[in-house]
């Protein structure tokens, strides 16, 4: 569960293979995209699609890694009944 804080902070998106554990890949500051609130990266990360055989990780203000599965899950959260 996402604490209510990581909603408006900041949050880190990062592109990982497929085959990786959950957020077991470093970030690295070129590939990772910064956004202003979580609810950005997830807006982000849900109508963008990611290279081949990547996908979106986001990491949040508060350490919390999301992966993929999770990130489905946050998106329909946030657009409502």
């Amino acid at each position: 569960m996402v604490p209510d804080t990581d909603w408006d902070a900041t949050a880190h998106l990062q592109f990982e293979p497929m085959a990786t554990p959950k957020g077991s890949t470093p970030p690295h500051g070129s590939d990772v995209i910064e956004f202003s609130t979580l609810r950005e990266a997830v807006h982000w990360a849900m109508n963008n699609e990611a290279p081949a055989g990547m996908h979106a990780v986001i990491r949040t203000a508060s350490g919390e890694v999301i992966e993929p599965s999770h990130l489905e899950e946050l998106w329909a959260s946030l657009q409502g009944p």
